[in-house]
């Protein structure tokens, strides 16, 4: 895991300059790729990414999901409002798409998100590549802490035979309707860009680089023990010490 400290001003550009350098590598290498974009404020790097990189080898979607019909909750129809998507499309990306269909529970898009990326993998044996938001709480992608429920959390998001799950969050986000990745999807992920700005994210980014810690308690600790050969790329306008 490498971390990288900017400031207010330059960290947005930074860590989209990162994320480019991977597509174009891919592109280069004539790899297909897979880019999963976090929701909140890992939005914001959309508008530094560089559509060239992207043709019929790429595919895009989002790392988890806000079940909701409304464009301004669901996590994809808001990225599809960007110019950068718009523009990917014209050049033939493809989608993984994860928009509420009429009549669709999030049980529902749970298995259809699954199957999605499960073809994805199967079809292309593609490069992963993930821009990673970390919340206050230390969620990362979907998943909420669960300090009072190991059970639970280990069920929903440690099962080996799921890379998506749905959830009621309840009152832990303001968004409380979840489809999310799994643990077991997101060690998949060959190259995570994380973004953590602003002061509300310290104390998560100090859980993120402790020594000591359990997932259940602060699941963006998933990306500090990625597997050697996957990329992790930490960038934060936070100094801790």
């Amino acid at each position: 895991m490498d971390l990288k400290t900017f400031s207010k001003e330059t960290i947005v550009a930074e860590a989209s300059k990162a994320l480019n350098d991977l597509f174009s590598e891919q592109k280069q290498q004539g790899k297909d790729f897979l880019f999963l974009s976090s929701g909140g404020s890992s939005l914001s790097l959309l508008d530094g990414l560089d559509s060239a990189n992207f043709g019929l080898n790429s595919t895009i979607g989002v790392l988890d999901e806000r079940y909701s019909l409304d464009p301004n909750v669901n996590n994809l129809a808001q990225l599809q409002k960007s110019k950068f998507y718009q523009d990917i499309i014209k050049k033939g990306a493809r989608v993984i798409d994860t928009t509420v269909h009429d009549g669709e529970s999030p049980k529902d898009l749970a298995v259809r998100f699954e199957k999605q990326l499960k073809d994805w993998v199967d079809c292309t044996h593609g490069v992963i590549i993930a821009s990673v938001g970390v919340g206050p709480d230390a969620h990362t992608s979907g998943i909420m802490p669960y300090p009072e429920n190991k059970k639970f959390f280990d069920e929903k998001f440690n099962d080996k035979s799921h890379w998506v799950t749905e959830y009621d969050a309840e009152d832990k986000n303001p968004h409380r309707m979840r489809v999310t990745t799994t643990f077991p999807f997101l060690k998949k992920i060959d190259h995570a860009v994380i973004f953590i700005s602003g002061e509300s994210k310290k104390e998560a980014l100090k859980k993120l680089l402790a020594e000591e810690g359990s997932l259940y308690e602060s699941p963006c600790r998933i990306w500090r023990g990625m597997p050697e050969a996957n990329m992790v790329q930490v960038f934060t306008d936070q100094v801790l010490y």
